[in-house]
């Protein structure tokens, strides 16, 4: 066989593979979103197949392998947020993020889509793939205020999104329809409603409902959604919404070892609800001098929705450089997320303005950047008290 009849063959197979609808999807939804991404670039087809709602929701539920990645916000001008990631393969560590919506502020993170805030013009809200850099701004469903003594204002939004069980997400808002003057300590009352991808509406849950003060002591937005439940830490305890139930229940926090007495200084103690890996996790972090004790709770929940505390680690972390100063200390902590299912294994903490990855099964600890030095020439205090670390997951997720 000839060349020329080798480059004509070759052709012909080309052809038949780049106009094969079915045979190119089952090759394509086994590719990382953001190699999916630039096949876009092959043709026309590939553009239209690739950006069609039905590829998208198809490669969301196959979710290939997770590439761990957080997105830092650095709060500082001209270097804001950045794409990192923890999992050093021959790749560039940090490359800088943008925002294809004005000025954002991420209120949370979930499976890869992202719930921002801006104050472009007016205040509003948007659900957002940072991998596609799609987004879809929300519209509030109107509250008539002949039914309602004030006018309702938002308490806390929450985004609920599982691509391994459905290619659709959810948004929690919560509103409350007692004057904003009130005391706090008092009972107010609330409205719920949920907005749904897949009908593209909101539909009211909960018309008018009592609760024992201000539920945006519930962070204001940073629920935590797992198991078809939307998780808010406050002081002392943890409340959850069921959507599915369409009620709330409070679970106890986890019963912590007892904070150990230190001679010179006290302890800094910060805590963090975050899902990964298909579990919920419960942190608290204590740090002093040049130490950081870890411990970390898994919530175990039973067919019949009773739930229990069980501690996965209880670890000690000495970083090389003694914290000089209260600004320092680490109040990030991050868990590194994997495949579905599996245990979590690896967090990510800033402390002096260097961030790190510890491992719970080797117990060892490596420095991955230092943001004080070039090209981020940070001040550590700035990064101690300024840094905020989100979790990235690449998806082809519609908004």
């Amino acid at each position: 066989m000839n060349s020329e009849t080798l480059e004509e063959d070759y052709g012909d197979r080309w052809l038949g593979l780049a106009w094969n609808h079915d045979l190119l999807t089952e090759i394509l939804v086994l590719l990382p979103a953001k190699s999916v991404t630039r096949c876009k670039l092959v043709c026309k087809h590939w553009l239209s197949l690739i950006s069609s709602d039905k590829f998208c929701h198809l490669h969301t539920l196959r979710c290939p392998e997770l590439r761990p990645s957080l997105l830092l916000n650095l709060k500082t001008p001209g270097l804001q947020f950045f794409n990192f990631s923890p999992i050093m393969n021959g790749e560039k560590m940090m490359n800088p993020y943008t925002f294809s919506v004005p000025n954002p502020i991420i209120v949370s993170s979930c499976n890869g889509l992202m719930l921002l805030k801006t104050h472009w013009k007016e205040e509003s809200f948007h659900v957002y793939n940072s991998t596609t850099k799609l987004s879809r701004k929300l519209r509030f469903p109107v509250a008539h205020s002949d039914n309602y003594p004030y006018s309702p204002y938002t308490v806390t939004l929450a985004l609920a999104f599982d691509p391994s069980e459905s290619p659709h997400y959810k948004v929690v808002c919560i509103r409350s329809t007692t004057d904003r003057r009130a005391d706090p300590d008092e009972i107010h009352t609330y409205r719920i409603d949920v907005y749904d991808s897949q009908s593209r509406a909101w539909k009211l849950r909960m018309g008018s409902f009592m609760f024992p003060g201000r539920l945006h002591i519930c962070g204001g937005g940073m629920g935590v959604y797992w198991n078809g439940l939307i998780y808010w830490e406050v002081p002392n305890e943890i409340r959850c919404y069921d959507i599915a139930r369409n009620e709330f229940k409070t679970l106890s926090l986890p019963n912590y070892p007892p904070i150990p007495i230190h001679p010179m200084t006290g302890w800094i103690a910060a805590s963090c609800l975050q899902e990964a890996n298909g579990h919920l996790y419960q942190s608290r972090v204590l740090t002093v001098d040049n130490r950081q004790l870890i411990v970390l709770f898994e919530l175990e929940m039973d067919d019949d929705r009773s739930s229990s505390w069980l501690l996965r680690y209880d670890e000690t972390i000495s970083q090389h450089e003694r914290t000089p100063s209260y600004h320092s200390y680490a109040l990030q902590l991050r868990l590194i997320k994997g495949s579905h299912g599996i245990e979590t294994c690896s967090v990510v903490s800033c402390m002096s303005g260097k961030i790190s990855v510890y491992s719970f099964l080797d117990k060892s600890s490596k420095l991955l950047v230092d943001l004080t030095g070039q090209p981020f020439d940070v001040d550590e205090d700035d990064v101690a008290s300024d840094l905020q670390m989100y979790e990235y997951v690449e998806c082809l997720a519609v908004v």
